[in-house]
């Protein structure tokens, strides 16, 4: 008698079953062949609507971040942290770091780049993800990292991501000393990304910041020139010659006002032919030379019902701590709580007719309304930033106010009149210019 190990012997299959599993594998087979034809629309209509799903997540973690809300900005944003799609995947990643940051914890933003960096390598979002994790190896000390990427950025992303890679790489070489090197690399990215976007207006401060820097410094750059003193020779007559300010030559010779000048002494200048650009609806004022921008400033502009007029003008003769004449109250003096104008006053010329005569550009005493539509029409900065005008441009300076300006548009007057004084870098009074302060602001 035979052992039986598997309990009783196995039957033979009937006919049904054996036609059940082969339309079971019919199915499969025609499951297959449709999904090798159409599997590419069916996994994408799968994806855009998790996609759909994580962009909205996305944008509400966003609202909620911008509200100061950081925690329910990460509760809102988990979903779209699991997404693979290409687009939101990244922009989830992105937000979360910079929810991880502004929570204090940098080393989990830097760890959860680094992984989607190596995961989104197709994604269009790739740049954006790279430069954000480049800032944060930036921030970390890991400088030499940061740049490796930065420089793929600059060499091979589209102009906006190579902007950023190239203030990067500003910052770095700032902060390693160059400052004429740094300076080129702002310029570099102001010149390549697009106007008042978010790599532009990364770029325009610093750019700034180190042109005047540079312009007031005795450090040599490459547009610097040289001036050797002549018999005769005083800081006005100089500054006259070479069309530049007394300040400017000041500072940056290290000389203190009314200095005595040695025959044969050499003199940094900077020649530059400066344009003022003011810009009604952002309340900016664009400091413009050959190249394009050289700084920006903001400005407090008019009020409803004082509006700043739009219109061409040129600077006439600048005054410092000036007088204000206030209509109906008479002089105010120069330090007085009421002197609106502080410590500077640059009163514009026009060019054009019908334009108003007694606007100015000034400093003020409430630095809070610049930035706002606040003065009687006039252009009020802040202090310290109007001394620093104040020392870069001459008399006769051209200033254009425009509701907004387009890099390219013509400053030149629609209806010249014949300038009121050639420019000059003497600060004594030209024909035409209005020597005091009088309303206006």
């Amino acid at each position: 008698m035979k052992k039986r190990y598997f309990g009783k012997q196995k039957k033979e299959p009937g006919l049904g079953r054996i036609i059940l599993a082969l339309a079971a594998v019919m199915g499969v087979l025609v499951l297959a062949s449709y999904l090798y034809r159409h599997g590419g629309d069916v996994f994408s209509r799968m994806r855009s609507g998790s996609g759909e799903s994580a962009a909205q997540a996305v944008e509400q973690a966003r609202l909620l971040l911008e509200q100061g809300d950081a925690a329910a900005a990460a509760e809102a944003l988990r979903p779209a942290l699991r997404s693979g799609d290409p687009v939101t995947g990244p922009k989830a990643v992105i937000l979360q770091a910079d929810i991880d940051t502004a929570a204090g914890k940098p080393a989990e933003a830097l760890k959860r780049l680094e992984a989607a960096v190596a995961t989104f390598r197709s994604s269009p979002e790739f740049p954006a993800l790279t430069v954000r994790l480049a800032r944060e190896l930036e921030r970390a000390g890991r400088a030499e990292e940061a740049r490796t990427l930065y420089e793929s950025l600059r060499d091979n992303a589209p102009p906006e991501m190579q902007a950023f890679g190239l203030c990067g790489l500003g910052r770095l070489t700032e902060a390693g000393g160059d400052l004429v090197a740094a300076r080129d690399l702002f310029r570099d990215a102001v010149e390549r990304a697009p106007w008042d976007g978010p790599a532009w207006n990364e770029a325009v401060e610093p750019l700034g910041r180190l042109n005047t820097t540079l312009i007031f410094s005795r450090q040599e750059t490459p547009e610097s020139r040289f001036y050797t003193v002549e018999k005769g020779d005083n800081i006005t007559s100089i500054g006259i010659k070479l069309n530049t300010t007394q300040g400017l030559l000041l500072q940056a010779n290290g000389l203190s006002e009314n200095p005595m000048l040695n025959l044969g002494q050499r003199l940094k200048y900077t020649p530059k032919d400066f344009h003022i650009v003011i810009e009604r609806s952002t309340c900016r004022l664009f400091l413009l030379d050959n190249r394009g921008i050289f700084k920006m400033y903001r400005v407090g502009l008019g009020k409803p019902g004082h509006e700043t007029a739009l219109g061409k003008h040129i600077i006439g003769v600048k005054q410092k701590d000036p007088v204000w004449f206030k209509p109906g109250f008479g002089p105010i003096q120069p330090g007085d709580p009421a002197n609106e104008l502080g410590t500077r006053w640059m009163p514009l010329i026009p060019q054009e007719e019908g334009l108003p005569k007694d606007l100015g550009i000034h400093g003020t005493i409430a630095p809070e309304t610049v930035g706002h539509y606040s003065s009687h029409g006039c252009a009020r900065m802040v202090n310290a930033e109007v001394e620093e005008l104040w020392d870069l441009v001459v008399r006769s300076t051209p200033v254009a106010i425009v509701e907004t300006y387009t890099p390219g548009m013509s400053l030149e007057p629609s209806d010249a009149k014949e300038a009121s004084g050639a420019k000059s870098g003497a600060d004594s009074p030209v024909e035409g210019a209005v020597a005091a302060p009088a309303g206006g602001e």
